[in-house]
């Protein structure tokens, strides 16, 4: 009898000991899955704040973000040298893509702006393209030979690659990541040389060493 006991007693004993371990085991999990959870939560919430400051800065600028970002379409074109350019040719850096023609009032006033830009920032993996569209060579090195442009030049003499962008207005502005990727576009004249600018110019440069 008293053994009996004994074992009903140990059996009890059991059955309490196994209670507790269920009932903690059950709570760390749900501990877990809530800590889980937050991380989580928190993890949205800064991806959500890191995605309205990245939108500030393009708006910032009166640049349009595009997002999710496209490939941007090859060519090749000649420089005010002679020499055959390709997009490719500049893949892994930030390309700041700009069409304009000498005769359009808007691109002759952002062009100092743009050249400040360059000079700002060509040691680093940085390139400007303005594509003149459809003028003779002889029009576009005076111009630029007169306002002492330093940026790369290309002529797109019958307007292919500017048909390619779908150019509809002068000038237009295409911001190209280091994967070759269209991220943002300006139709019109912008104020390049601010610290906006330059902030968003810094921001391309600093994703592509992320990336």
């Amino acid at each position: 009898m008293r053994r009996r006991k004994w074992t009903i007693g140990m059996i009890g004993f059991f059955v309490v000991i196994f209670g507790v371990y269920i009932s903690w085991h059950l709570l760390s999990r749900k501990e877990e899955r809530v800590s889980i959870e937050e991380k989580e939560w928190e993890e949205e919430e800064i991806a959500a704040e890191e995605e309205r400051l990245i939108q500030l800065l393009y708006a910032s600028v009166g640049v349009q973000r595009i997002n999710p970002p496209f490939e941007a379409e090859g060519f090749i074109l000649e420089d005010l040298s002679g020499s055959m350019v390709s997009l490719k040719d500049f893949r892994g850096k930030a390309i700041f893509l700009n069409f304009w023609a000498s005769w359009c009032g808007p691109c002759r006033i952002e062009m100092p702006a743009m050249e400040l830009l360059w000079q700002i920032f060509q040691d680093d993996d940085f390139v400007i393209l303005a594509v003149d569209v459809e003028e003779k060579r002889d029009t576009v090195s005076s111009f630029i030979e007169k306002n002492n442009y330093t940026f790369s030049v290309l002529l797109d003499s019958r307007g292919k690659v500017a048909n390619m962008y779908s150019i509809r207005a002068y000038p237009t502005t295409f911001l190209i990541d280091g994967e070759g990727k269209v991220v943002g576009k300006a139709v019109g004249a912008r104020e390049w040389a601010s610290k906006d600018s330059f902030d968003l110019i810094k921001y391309l440069l600093d994703k592509k060493e992320t990336d």
